[in-house]
């Protein structure tokens, strides 16, 4: 083989990879690794289509080197990769904006030198590309053998349904998903905003209707709570509003998926799990926008995003909820700062939460989310590595189940502050998590959520068995019997994330032209959603 064809391919899979490595993600080298493989059979095929055209070569490393290079200025100066983000501003971008970014990011110093990198960069690949010859040491026969090797390895990782691990988009792969993912989201988007004004609300909430609070926690596996009966008392505040009959605890939830974004869709609008067919407009209804027509005020307090720190279209998590007509149809208050910590987020917008009749509150924490350590305060190390008593884990280890333990502690007193701000109201509280995360359960080497294979009964377990739970004030009870019994009656029956908006509308008696009753579980007619994993 050529010295300029291996050469050629090692470069390409380099520039195609490393940029896989920058995510702020804690399997960044796995990422990097899985990356630096699907790459592996795309320039293959480049060197067997190029092999006899060095301008071919030259143009194709400059594309990858200049892809390599961008990426690589984003994590530099903005932390991020290509993504959906970037792209829409790239799109929205007027002649103004870009002559401010210019005159801020580009004419800097450090952005010159970069430049004269880039540039050096270029003509370094001119250079090698120019070189010729073979490698006699390299035997034919074993080098086609280890690449074909090596070609089938990058094919089962990309393309293998049960691959345990996490794999990384290389710059080409991320490039193409973004523009795919920009085109499919706005689409969808587009529809939501045409179905804002065919919601015809048939009946109007009803004047006893309590405050309804929903709270959105984050990677919570329940089996490391005390109250799903875990070994360490990790929720102390809700096992005692259990005690006192003011808290439901729900023993068969689930999510249909694993990461917040898509967690998220099902949340807030009225998407179903499988398949549904294309005439079906109940995907693209906004759960919050029903409430607004219904005469209710809607409040979003959102301690992991808000709307200003991603633009219109913020595709991180929630991005549908963004755009201006969707945002004013939805919600009359949208907090627009986070805090470290969901204890003094909840403080800070504690005067902001509507107790008024006909409210309804929305508040996504940042709960356990990875990395747990930065979840809770210094007061909040209740656990430690000598807690657990695991010989097949390391101290290191047995202290990240300690720390996600301690963020379980304190999530556990921030509900708690939840719960004292509408003590005195007529309110219903429902909390539930996005999804779980895997923290080395049943003896499993597992940590994390994309970790196992949901043929296992314990990633099915730990990642999307989710808790619910309803928390019902003294005067909810009081005035609401009927329905505080009805919710009590049916704590044990499946229930799927994915139908929480129909037993949001029941629990304000709303109903609508797009409503099914037997989606909810107040329902006398409910049918139990069945969750199915493939």
């Amino acid at each position: 083989m050529k010295l300029s064809n291996i050469l050629f391919f090692l470069i390409s899979i380099l520039l195609m990879a490393l940029p896989a490595g920058y995510e702020p993600d804690h399997f960044a080298k796995i990422l990097f690794v899985t990356a630096l493989f699907t790459s592996i059979p795309i320039c293959m095929l480049m060197v067997v289509l190029t092999r006899k055209s060095i301008a071919w070569k030259r143009a194709i490393l400059v594309i990858l080197f200049i892809l390599f290079c961008f990426e690589t200025y984003l994590f530099i100066r903005f932390k991020t990769r290509f993504n959906a983000n970037i792209l829409t501003l790239i799109l929205q971008t007027n002649q103004r904006e870009i002559g401010e970014f210019f005159s801020v990011y580009i004419l800097s110093f450090s952005t010159v030198l970069y430049l004269i990198v880039f540039t050096a960069g270029i003509y370094g690949i001119w250079r090698v590309t120019k070189l010729s010859g073979t490698i006699e040491w390299f035997r034919k026969k074993i080098v086609i053998i280890a690449l074909g090797l090596l070609t089938l390895a990058g094919l089962i990782v990309r393309f293998y349904p049960y691959f345990p691990l996490p794999v990384g988009n290389n710059t080409v792969r991320q490039l193409l998903f973004t523009v795919e993912f920009v085109r499919d989201t706005h689409q969808e988007v587009e529809k939501m905003e045409s179905l804002l004004n065919q919601i015809k609300v048939t009946k109007p909430a009803s004047d006893q209707a309590p405050v309804i609070v929903l709270v959105i926690g984050e990677s919570y596996n329940k089996y490391h709570s005390s109250l799903y009966g875990y070994h360490l008392p990790t929720t102390p505040c809700l096992e005692k509003e259990l005690n006192d009959s003011l808290l439901l605890c729900f023993s068969h939830a689930k999510s249909p998926t694993n990461g917040t974004n898509e967690a998220m869709r099902y949340i807030f609008t009225l998407k179903g799990c499988g398949i549904q067919p294309t005439s079906d407009k109940r995907p693209f209804i906004l759960v919050p926008a029903v409430f607004r027509k219904a005469n209710y005020q809607v409040a979003y307090f959102d301690n992991q995003y808000t709307r200003s720190s991603g633009g219109v279209f913020d595709y991180s998590c929630g991005y549908f909820l963004n755009p201006t007509n969707i945002n004013s149809s939805c919600f009359d208050f949208r907090n627009n700062e986070t805090k470290t910590f969901d204890g003094d987020f909840i403080s800070y917008y504690k005067s902001k939460l509507l107790k008024q009749p006909h409210s309804l509150n929305i508040i996504h924490l940042m709960g356990q989310h990875f990395d747990a350590a930065n979840r809770f305060p210094d007061s909040f190390q209740h656990f430690s590595q000598k807690d657990y008593k695991r010989t097949d884990l390391s101290n290191s280890e047995r202290q990240q189940i300690a720390d996600y333990d301690n963020a379980t502690f304190y999530n556990d007193q921030v509900m708690k502050t939840i719960f004292d701000c509408f003590r005195n109201v007529n309110a219903v509280i429902i909390y539930l998590s996005d999804h779980g995360e895997q923290i080395y359960d049943d003896e499993h080497h597992y940590y994390g959520r994309t970790f196992g294979s949901v043929k296992e009964e314990v990633t099915i377990k730990a990642v999307y068995e989710v808790p619910f739970m309803v928390w019902c004030s003294p005067l909810f009870k009081e005035q609401n019997s009927n329905l505080y019994e009805k919710l009590r009656q049916r704590v044990d029956l499946p229930l799927c994330i994915a139908d929480l908006g129909y037993l949001l509308f029941d629990l304000a008696d709303i109903d609508f032209n797009y409503n099914v009753k037997s989606k909810s579980i107040l329902d006398d007619s409910y049918q139990p959603h069945v969750v199915k994993y493939n």
